[in-house]
C-alpha cells in the first residue's frame, strides 16, 4: 500500500500499517514513516530548533518501534501514538542535554515568484513584514498557548487528543486555545495598526 493507494481514510489505513509492523513487515514501517515523517518534524522542530536533533529522535522512534513491535498493543490511534512517542523521547533528550524547548515558530518559506526585481523586492518586504507580525504576535503567547497551537493547526489533533498528550483535561486544553486565539487576534491588529504608524 503506497500513499497513491491511501483510499482518504486515513486510521484505518494507519491501523492496518500498524497491525503489519507487529507481524513483522518492515516494510510497512517504513511506509508508516514516508506518512508521518514531515509532518512529526515539523511539530519536533517547534518543540525544539535543533533539526538535526529532531530527526535523530524521530528515527530512534521508529527504530524503537520495529524493536519492541512484539510488545506494542494491537489496537491504538497510530497518530496519536507516534506524536507521544516524539513528544516524550525529545524532551527526554532534552532533559539529558539540559536545553530549554524552542519558543520560536516562524513561517520560513517565501514563495518563488517570476517577476520583476522591484516585484520581488516588494515581495519579500511584504512577507517579511508579515513573518514579523507573525512572530511579535506569537511572542505574546505562553510556551503552553504555543504548543497547543500547534498541535490544533499545523498538526490537526482533536482537543481530547492535545489533552492526553500533554496529560491536562480537555477544558484545560480548549481554554487554552481560546485564549491563544484571544491574544493572537489582539496582537495580529495591534500589530497590523502598528505597522502603518
Amino acid at each position: 500500500m503506497d500513499k497513491q493507494q491511501d483510499t482518504g481514510n486515513a486510521p484505518d489505513r494507519d491501523q492496518l500499517l500498524w497491525q503489519r509492523i507487529t507481524g513483522d513487515d518492515r516494510e510497512a514501517l517504513g511506509e508508516l514513516f514516508e506518512i508521518y515523517a514531515r509532518e512529526l518534524l515539523t511539530y519536533g522542530f517547534r518543540i525544539h530548533a535543533d533539526l538535526g536533533m529532531v530527526k535523530d529522535v524521530l528515527q530512534d522512534v521508529f527504530v524503537d518501534i520495529w524493536t519492541y513491535r512484539k510488545n506494542l498493543a494491537g489496537a491504538v490511534k497510530v497518530k496519536f501514538y507516534l506524536y507521544q512517542c516524539l513528544r516524550n523521547a525529545l524532551f527526554k533528550q532534552l532533559a539529558r542535554e539540559r536545553k530549554v524547548p524552542s519558543e520560536d515558530i516562524g513561517v520560513k518559506e517565501i514563495p518563488d515568484t517570476e517577476s520583476s526585481p522591484e516585484a520581488v523586492f516588494v515581495q519579500l518586504e511584504d512577507e517579511m513584514d508579515r513573518q514579523d507580525r507573525l512572530r511579535l504576535s506569537l511572542e505574546a503567547l505562553t510556551p503552553r498557548e504555543r504548543e497547543v497551537i500547534s498541535l490544533k493547526y499545523y498538526s490537526n489533533l482533536k482537543i481530547r487528543e492535545i489533552a492526553k498528550l500533554l496529560e491536562l483535561k480537555e477544558q484545560t486544553i480548549a481554554n487554552t486555545l481560546q485564549n491563544a486565539l484571544s491574544k493572537l487576534r489582539k496582537c495580529l491588529v495591534n500589530n497590523f495598526f502598528l505597522f502603518f504608524l
